[in-house]
């Protein structure tokens, strides 16, 4: 039984098990939405995802990376926590000011001005809990992070069951907004119980604004390339295509998780036999390639197949002309995920300065050519510009790997 108490409860297994929860919670979250919202209202939600995503972008690159990176190296840590919380809530009232600002200079269409607040309330809160998360995790407390999550599935439970019969755009992000917030809470408590006056906040700065200049500019780019093509396409073909388009990518970010914890996994081994030898990373790297490669491609199948049958389950009949949509976003995570054993190889021989110059590049095709492909194929152009980005990436960091005598492919 102790055995199995280490096990069950070892920093690996929880944080497993947090990562579950948050995904989890997420996704059924975004579905059920999805059923319960018209098309528009749908539309407009997933606006204000891709917004608050930049926001957390920014916030993450100047205080979350940075921190990452610095906490083992600091010994004021108390003061370093509190420094780190003053700084997330000083950019959080930078936003807001920002946002009031833009409402009240620019002509924007009443229906928007009423949601200012809602809206407001939806991405503090997002970015408040996001915060608080990624600070309890870098500081091994997996715990605290569980509560917050637990505490956030059952706030929205509870608050969409007692209105369930209100389900609109605005109660929806209320309710995500204020239950964003209120399972801080454990967060905020942490911070007050080891709360020290931030002497040294000059020197944690600097650190912050050196290493999060590059991280920023990488950051907002990173955010244009991957959302540029979706949120172009909402002004283009309408507010429903781009709700149903975020649909379906939120039925795929589950391939996303997945990827991305196959890297974090791999990414350890390929580093230690490339310190052996090249040769060696190299032919490891190709065959779980090739053994992802059948996984992938007979799921990916499955979802080509039964497209019509996958987003009627996901949003509901509503969605069945989107089916398409499934079909081609099927096509462009093959090209994702050939792209995975190259980014594994790139940050293996830290050629991190290549990340930022393939999301350049990809970045720059898409605003020299989102009008042409959205005006003459609408969704259909919008993941045809998305897969030409990862087609762009790829060469140009395999032309990179190849420079550096690391090539994958010939």
């Amino acid at each position: 039984m102790n055995f199995l108490k280490k096990i069950v409860f070892s920093p690996s297994v929880l944080v497993l098990f947090d990562q579950a929860v948050f995904s989890g919670t997420n996704f059924i979250l975004t579905l059920f939405i999805a059923q319960k919202l018209d098309i528009k209202s749908f539309g407009l939600f997933s606006t204000i995802i891709l917004i608050t995503y930049l926001g957390m972008s920014i916030t993450n690159a100047l205080i979350i990376q940075p921190f990452q990176v610095s906490i083992g190296k600091i010994l004021q840590k108390k003061e370093y926590y509190v420094f780190l919380f003053l700084g997330q809530m000083s950019l959080l009232f930078i936003l807001i000011l920002l946002i009031k600002t833009i409402v009240f200079f620019i002509p924007i269409p009443i229906v928007y001005k009423i949601l200012t607040n809602t809206f407001l309330c939806f991405t503090i809160g997002y970015l408040v809990q996001d915060f608080f998360r990624k600070l309890l995790l870098g500081i091994g407390l997996i715990l605290y992070v569980i509560i917050v999550d637990i505490a956030f599935l059952i706030l929205v439970i509870a608050l969409f069951y007692f209105l369930k019969n209100e389900i609109t755009l605005t109660t929806t992000l209320w309710i995500i907004g204020i239950s964003n917030l209120i399972s801080s809470i454990p967060g905020l408590y942490f911070i007050i119980k080891n709360y020290e006056k931030p002497a040294s906040w000059k020197s944690f700065a600097e650190k912050h604004i050196i290493q999060g200049k590059w991280l920023l500019s990488t950051a907002v780019l990173q955010w244009s390339s991957s959302n540029f093509f979706v949120l172009v396409s909402g002004v283009y073909l309408g507010i429903e295509a781009l709700g149903a388009l975020r649909l379906v990518q939120s039925f795929f970010g589950v391939i996303n998780i997945a990827l991305a914890t196959v890297e974090n996994y791999f990414l350890p081994k390929v580093a230690l036999l490339y310190n052996e030898s090249a040769a060696k990373a190299k032919k490891y790297l190709l065959e779980i390639t090739l053994f992802g490669a059948i996984f992938c491609g007979i799921f990916l199948s499955i979802l080509f197949v039964f497209s019509t049958k996958i987003i009627v389950l996901a949003g509901g009949e509503k969605y069945q002309n989107y089916a398409y949509v499934v079909k081609i976003i099927a096509i462009l995570y093959f090209f994702i995920f050939l792209s995975y054993p190259i980014r594994i190889a790139v940050r293996v021989l830290v050629l991190n300065k290549i990340f930022f110059i393939g999301y350049l590049l990809s970045f720059a095709f898409s605003i020299i050519s989102f009008h042409f492909l959205l005006k003459y194929s609408g969704l259909y152009g919008a993941v045809s510009g998305l897969v030409i980005n990862q087609i762009i990436m790829i060469l140009y960091w395999q032309n990179q790997l190849k420079k550096n005598q690391f090539q994958l492919w010939k």
